[in-house]
């Protein structure tokens, strides 16, 4: 799940490594969830950070025709906090009732904008592939993983229509 390509803030709880006690970290993800679950660092919440990132991005699809490139990492970034407030929530079942109401609210609205993100996204992949199949210029404003959904589907495209 987690590829190292999203840098997620620590607050680190204990000495480790370089680091001190109270010290943030800028760390990829797959270490941020080491940190986190073993107790010796807390993930800073920037789910908001996050949410204003895709409704930026959003704003931008719906705005222009062309795919607009992303955030780098926004995928990532989205799919770490999901990740984190699902288990936040489990795993502090005593905090406040505000607290996880707030956790869960976030986790509600970050993943309910991702989708919506996910199947704009998608919609203009598939139109580009109609339109302009392996386009150098349209592979360039994809992410990893949408370049990946991009090609193959000009490969399906190509092989049926012939061209």
């Amino acid at each position: 799940m987690f590829m190292g390509r999203a840098l997620i803030p620590v607050k680190l709880l204990k000495p480790y490594g370089d680091w001190k006690q109270g010290d943030i970290a800028l760390v990829e993800d797959w270490k941020a969830k080491v940190l986190w679950e073993s107790g010796v660092g807390e993930v800073v919440d920037e789910t908001d950070k996050v949410i204003g990132e895709i409704d930026g991005v959003i704003g931008e699809e719906r705005k222009g025709e062309p795919l607009t490139p992303l955030p780098a990492g926004l995928y990532e970034r989205a799919e770490f906090y999901i990740y984190y407030l699902e288990n936040y929530v489990r795993r502090n079942a005593g905090e406040s009732i505000e607290t996880l109401g707030v956790k869960m609210t976030k986790l509600a609205n970050l993943k309910k904008k991702y989708r919506y993100l996910k199947e704009l996204r998608f919609k203009k992949i598939m139109e580009a592939v109609r339109l302009r199949p392996n386009s150098l210029e349209v592979l360039g404003r994809l992410s990893p993983e949408e370049r990946r959904i991009y090609l193959e589907l000009s490969k399906i495209r190509n092989e049926w229509l012939g061209d």
